[in-house]
């Protein structure tokens, strides 16, 4: 380097270490200058976006460093804006229009700034907020994009007297019946899952967790948990971090059945979608019968978990064994391959710049496992299963390797350490906590104050899939557009947290 020559820029996350630590090296509050000079360093560096939200004083954002350490940059906005980070990071879009519909604060620069979550018939705009605003009467139509003349708009939901999820997709489609535009209008579900969480106890909080998300339940208790345990520096003892690796595998493989029969079902492998549901039906019944409950609700808890989920692991690993020969030959139903081939690509690209993890992620070539960051798993356990394809056949791939890796790690978990007693908890704190659900990863951020949540933050794998499915639509056959929506495996209660 020359006398003359400037110094390189510091990379986005030594950037965000120069500011002021808050949360014990993991969260840091930048000004914001220093926020606006992360919006640029972030355009020339790959640091990992996760989620962004706010608390009603500050915007935050979460990454991972080096993909495997949580770091969060924090700025208070000035004015109720903030520089956004979609322009340089896609993937923080949909989170900047929620922030925008609960706290009012507005993302500068922007990839899109309409409502996601607010249908115009709430009791305040910016319900969250310091001071939330009138609602007008009546409300305003959806804000769609604009559709080209020559194309027939095509609505699918919310209420179309269809057995759908509550959600608006709206396909514009050209003469030749190929999608030109998709959009996702959600919020139809929204239940307000952070507000609720605010002012619970630790168990009140985990027991709402588990009905965030159908077919998730664990996946959503697991990482609030960690995010509590993390807060106040408590431990989970051995059997409860077996017993949760043992519940989210479970829950994958159930999960996982769902998803592959309702994305057969759609390409007409009725073979196939028939032996999913039995194999589910069974795992279920299972999980009902040993556990309490069929979708393994509150099995999990604040330094602990089940002593049952080794009894129902049994179970379930010899139902996935025995079934295997079945979902093998349903895999070969005549025409299938033809039917799925090249259809629904997300590319490797898209995928990083979405942040798509989970099934569509590892479909896609994009490694996003978080279950190696999951204390209670081993690495030599988790083999990669990712597929370059990025069509429904990879999709369907990956989730027929997984459970057949879902049987051979119940079986290794099984055969755990012996437990060891967590250490007693503060009443405050702050924490992060994540889980690999079988749809993708699933982020908590809490702030307890006296033993009560002060603060929260959910981040569930739907955003990052509706913003997917818009990319991978466009181009595709009207009648392809249910099984590539369904091989995401989508949930608009996700979305709508």
């Amino acid at each position: 380097m020359t006398d003359n020559a400037e110094p390189a820029p510091p990379a986005a996350a030594a950037l965000i270490r120069r500011g002021e630590d808050e949360a014990g090296g993991w969260r840091f509050r930048l000004e914001e200058e220093d926020w606006h000079a992360l919006g640029a360093a972030l355009r020339r560096d790959p640091l990992s976006f996760v989620t962004l939200w706010a608390d009603g004083r500050d915007v935050h954002a979460l990454f991972l460093d080096a993909g495997e350490r949580p770091l969060v940059a924090s700025v208070e906005p000035y004015g109720g804006r903030y520089l956004g980070l979609s322009a340089a990071r896609p993937a923080a879009a949909p989170c900047e229009r929620c922030v925008q519909d609960l706290w009012g604060f507005s993302a500068m620069d922007a990839r899109d700034s309409r409502p996601w979550l607010d249908q115009g018939l709430w009791t305040a705009t910016w319900p969250l907020g310091a001071r939330p605003g009138p609602v007008a009467w009546p409300p305003e139509p959806p804000d769609f994009r604009p559709v080209p003349r020559d194309h027939a708009v095509w609505g699918i939901g919310p209420a179309d007297g269809g057995h759908r999820a509550p959600a608006h997709l709206r396909l514009a489609l050209d003469g030749g019946g190929a999608v030109g535009q998709a959009e996702w209008r959600l919020g139809y579900a929204h239940r307000g899952v952070v507000a609720r969480l605010t002012g619970l106890d630790a168990d009140g909080a985990v027991r709402l967790a588990g009905r965030a998300v159908a077919g998730a339940s664990v996946a959503h208790q697991s990482a609030l948990c960690r995010a509590i345990e993390d807060a106040t520096g408590q431990g989970a003892g051995a059997a409860a971090v077996r017993s949760r690796v043992l519940l989210a595998e479970i829950e994958r493989a159930a999960t996982h059945l769902l998803d592959l029969s309702r994305v057969a079902g759609a390409a007409g492998a009725t073979a196939l979608a028939a032996e999913c549901d039995r194999l589910r039906e069974a795992i279920l019944e299972q999980c009902g019968r040993i556990g309490g409950h069929r979708l393994l609700m509150d099995r999990v808890w604040v330094g602990g978990g089940d002593e049952v989920a080794a009894a129902i692991g049994a179970r379930v690993a010899d139902l996935l064994e025995a079934g295997r020969d079945g979902l093998a030959r349903g895999r070969v139903w005549p025409g299938l391959e033809a039917r799925i081939a090249g259809v629904g690509v997300l590319d490797a690209r898209a995928a990083r710049s979405l942040g798509v993890g989970g099934v569509a992620g590892r479909a896609s070539a994009r490694e996003a496992d978080l279950r190696r960051l999951v204390p209670g798993y081993r690495r030599a356990w988790l083999e990669s299963g990712v597929r370059r394809g990025g069509d429904v056949a990879a999709r369907i791939d990956v989730r027929l390797a997984e459970l057949g890796g879902v049987a051979r790690l119940l079986r290794l978990a099984l055969d755990g350490p012996p437990d060891v007693p967590p250490a007693a908890r503060p009443a405050s704190g702050e924490g992060v906590g994540c889980a690999e659900g079988p749809r993708g990863g699933v982020w908590y951020w809490v702030r307890l104050v006296g033993g009560r949540i002060a603060a929260a933050h959910v981040c569930d794998p739907a955003l990052a899939q509706a913003a997917a499915l818009e990319h991978v639509l466009a181009g595709a056959r009207d009648e392809d557009v249910a099984m590539i929506v369904r091989s995401f495996g989508l949930s608009a209660a996700g979305a709508d947290l």
